[in-house]
């Protein structure tokens, strides 16, 4: 189905989030969309890496809305697609690495959760690393990877209202609307012809 203007809907059980990306000047320099259903876990981005803009898509099969049920994550990185398939050899729990805002978006609304240990297995070369999703401040929940912080989320109103890795921080904003305005063109063609297709779908 095509949508337009600010009468957005999505699929019935999915919750659609919508990310800037800023740099260390607070310049819009990428975007994300988030889809959280209750079969998959998409992702999509629009970021900068070694002077240039990259796309990465992630989609993760699963079950009720749990990253821990999947059975196999596609991720297309440009235009190489990976596809990673879900063995009995692997540990458990675990989950690809482009589950982690579903884990963290998971544990916004429950401050009193214990730390979530799982491991991460990489979409793009098999390997395993240690992680851990913890509370460690009122507001703050923190995402290490083998004993290495990776991401840090700002909880407000039980959501993650942004997220800082490394010199890039991904804001919250109300909605697809907010997120293109004023963006980048190259940014925005890419973010409107994923919003299309998935629409379609």
């Amino acid at each position: 189905m095509a949508l337009s203007g600010g009468d957005r809907r999505t699929a019935f059980g999915v919750r659609r989030i919508f990310e800037r990306l800023t740099n260390a000047q607070g310049a819009t320099v990428g975007a994300v969309v988030h889809d959280l259903g209750a079969t998959n876990i998409l992702t999509f981005a629009v970021m900068p890496a070694d002077g240039k803009l990259v796309e990465v898509s992630s989609r993760i099969e699963c079950k009720n809305a749990n990253p821990f049920t999947w059975t196999h994550a596609l991720t297309r990185i440009d235009d190489r697609l990976h596809d990673l398939q879900r063995t009995t050899d692997m540990p458990s729990p675990c989950v690809p690495v482009w589950a982690e805002y579903g884990i963290a978006h998971y544990l916004a609304d429950k401050p009193e959760h214990a730390p979530i240990e799982c491991t991460m297995i990489d979409e793009i070369t098999g390997e395993q690393h240690e992680a851990v999703f913890a509370w460690t401040e009122p507001t703050t929940i923190t995402w290490t990877l083998d004993g290495v912080l990776r991401r840090r989320y700002t909880i407000a109103d039980e959501q993650i209202a942004s997220s800082e890795q490394g010199a890039l921080t991904a804001v919250r904003v109300p909605g697809e609307d907010a997120l293109l305005s004023g963006i980048d063109q190259g940014i925005r063609y890419r973010v409107t012809d994923f919003m299309r297709d998935a629409n379609e779908r």
